[in-house]
């Protein structure tokens, strides 16, 4: 009989800085926006360089990005965003960090390795992360992506600083990725029941999906074929191998079989948040329909974020705190946020079977 290997997980989500300080939130401002997944317009990965003037255009677009972000972003940004990292810190520390520790030692019960946390951008690192699996003896690594429905700029620029830090490290453990998971039942049954069960759905008139925002230039991009994205009709219900990565597509799959679970006793729509720049982001924008909604009248909205698996900025400051604020001053009454599934028993057990089943998959 063949030895197993041993086995350990790497848990992956966005990042956070390290305090609500100035200091700490340009640290974090630097990183995030460096990273050519996040901030990917013009094109600056020198492997997509073409000669002649694209290759020109690109190196220009490079400076002005670097520019950008640290003569204007880095700089400004950070003072003015700082009270909205002070209004939900801990004491414990910041949210999504704590919710993802609480997450992973419930996991640790239900799983046989070793578990690190990596996050993308700030502290536990990704580096930090794997250079303790492969010193703990870590012969097959899962990496366990935290976002449900994949996006280039979230899970796609995560394992794409893996391969970089194994390729550094000279580490080569078996590889099993969990890129996304927005159509199984764990997800979607836990999510359900997380609506279902809170007392915000229950004294909501109405009740909103909200996604985090992505530029429509992301959706075309992840179409190889071209000929699928945005030029046929409903093209993000269809299933097809042009859409297989598709942003949106996972966020409507996702709605549509959430909904079936469900069956919502209240009217319901699908928006998305966290708009920045000027291009064009996927619609409707959140606080577009919240507007719409006061001027008609609805009074009490719930708020369920399915691509958050953990309550942070965005759902803690800009659903619960910004968005009520301004649902308020167009005559609404309240927003009130359902909380994400942080370390909720049956998303923790569900998480723990569905990695048991990738495991037995990966041995076959």
């Amino acid at each position: 009989m063949v030895a197993s290997k041993k086995n350990g997980y790497l848990i992956l989500n966005t990042g956070t800085p390290d305090e609500p300080s100035i200091p700490a939130l340009r640290r974090y401002l630097k990183e995030f926006l460096s990273d050519p997944d996040m901030l990917d317009y013009p094109s600056t990965r020198p492997e997509e360089y073409s000669k002649g003037f694209d290759k020109i255009k690109n190196r220009f677009a490079s400076v002005l990005r670097w520019m950008i972000v640290n003569l204007i972003v880095v700089p400004f940004r950070p003072a003015k965003i700082q009270h909205k990292y002070k209004g939900i810190w801990t004491e414990e520390g910041s949210p999504l960090l704590v919710n993802t520790v609480k997450f992973t030692e419930k996991l640790k019960k239900f799983t046989n390795g070793n578990i690190q946390i990596g996050m993308r951008y700030g502290n536990p690192s990704i580096e930090s992360a794997i250079k303790k699996l492969k010193d703990n003896g870590t012969e097959k690594l899962f990496l366990v992506s935290m976002f449900p429905q994949y996006a280039e700029a979230t899970s796609g620029s995560t394992f794409t600083e893996i391969d970089r830090v194994l390729k550094a490290e000279n580490y080569n453990p078996e590889l099993v990725k969990v890129e996304h998971y927005y159509n199984e039942d764990f997800y979607l049954k836990s999510l359900a029941k997380s609506i279902i069960d809170s007392e915000e759905y229950k004294n909501s008139e109405y009740l909103l999906f909200s996604f985090h925002g992505l530029p429509v230039r992301h959706l075309t991009k992840s179409d190889i074929s071209q000929s699928h994205c945005q030029k046929i009709e409903n093209c993000c219900e269809k299933v097809s191998e042009n859409n297989e990565f598709c942003y949106k597509s996972h966020c409507v799959k996702t709605i549509m079989k959430l909904a079936d679970i469900i069956d919502p006793d209240k009217p319901f729509k699908v928006c998305y948040q966290s708009t920045f720049g000027p291009e064009q982001w996927i619609q409707p924008n959140i606080v577009d329909v919240l507007e719409d909604l006061a001027e008609k009248g609805i009074k009490n909205v719930s708020v369920a974020c399915p691509s958050f698996t953990a309550d942070c900025l965005e759902t803690l400051e800009e659903i619960a705190v910004e968005n009520h604020e301004d649902f308020e001053k167009n005559g609404g009454e309240s927003v009130k946020l359902i909380p994400s599934l942080n370390d909720n028993d049956d998303w923790v057990k569900g998480f723990a079977n569905y990695l048991h089943d990738k495991e037995f998959e990966s041995t076959k």
